[in-house]
């Protein structure tokens, strides 16, 4: 009759044997950490539905001073010079039964955001309505309501009438930075943004003697209102708008005419842009 011993020893290797069933795919290279560990430690944490196996098999690799867990998802390798083998195996346990999970996470907003993508600048001079095409680069960093958002983008170049055939031709750099707040609706995310502008602006006369273009920064204000669609994973695109305000525009002067001119106050912009999503926070 068995004793005490024998009992536990029973246990172990039916549960052992439980285990092998279920993550038969699971390859254990080398002694350490030792394969029948490693499966007695995931017997009570291994979900038991069979249809939440990995799509891969789980390898552990005992490399020496390191060793390597290979799961579906992923491979990471691990330091442990004092092979500590009955650490490595909980460690290893703990990654496995994570990746075998029965319920999936519930994942929050994304911690950051990049765009980029096409923009449209409209206005008007006394010589009819402006447009320049141009492109933009934009981040926005936090997970919550609340999130900084930056961009940096080139316009132009446009070139401006004035009265009497004067022209001067426009370039325009952007630099914006604000606040966004961002509503979440499944995988639409409808979001405003408030925030100031410094604009890099040169201005050259045409067919005037001796123009040089002239560079200054103008500052400003913005408002932008859009929204991303979340398409496949972390990618999207996004859609927005943007009111543009440069409240001390450029004066063209001509000698001897004088003031021919001055630069617009307003711009009226559309942004199509690609998304990509970065880790998703914890709600």
């Amino acid at each position: 009759m068995a004793g005490p011993a024998g009992l536990l020893a029973l246990v172990t290797m039916l549960a052992g044997a439980q285990v092998a069933a279920r993550p038969g795919d699971l390859q254990v290279v080398g002694a350490c950490p030792a394969e029948a560990l490693v499966r007695q430690l995931l017997a009570p944490l291994l979900p038991p539905a069979p249809g939440q196996r990995p799509d891969a098999p789980i390898s552990i690799q005992d490399l020496g001073p390191h060793y390597r867990i290979a799961l579906p998802s992923g491979a990471t390798t691990f330091d442990d010079p004092g092979r500590d083998c009955a650490a490595r195996a909980r460690q290893t346990a703990a990654l496995v039964a994570d990746e075998l999970r029965v319920h999936e996470r519930v994942l929050g907003p994304p911690q950051w955001t990049i765009e980029k993508g096409v923009v449209f600048d409209f206005s008007s001079s006394a010589g009819g309505a402006l447009w320049a095409p141009g492109a933009e680069f934009r981040g926005a960093y936090g997970p919550g309501r609340w999130s900084l958002v930056g961009a940096a983008g080139a316009r132009g170049p446009v070139t401006l009438t004035f009265p009497n055939d004067w022209q001067a031709d426009l370039l325009r750099f952007p630099l914006d930075v604000g606040a966004r707040m961002t509503m979440y609706r499944w995988r639409l995310r409808p979001w405003v943004v408030v925030g100031g502008s410094l604009t890099v602006t040169g201005i050259l006369g045409r067919d005037v003697v001796e123009s040089d273009r002239v560079w200054r920064l103008d500052p400003g204000a913005l408002l932008m209102a859009g929204a991303t669609l979340r398409v496949r994973k972390r990618i999207g695109v996004a859609a927005a708008i943007n009111l543009r305000w440069q409240p001390r525009p450029y004066e063209l002067h001509v000698v001897p005419v004088g003031k021919v001119g001055e630069t617009p106050v307003w711009w009226l912009g559309v942004s199509l842009n690609y998304t990509i999503d970065g880790e998703p926070s914890s709600p």
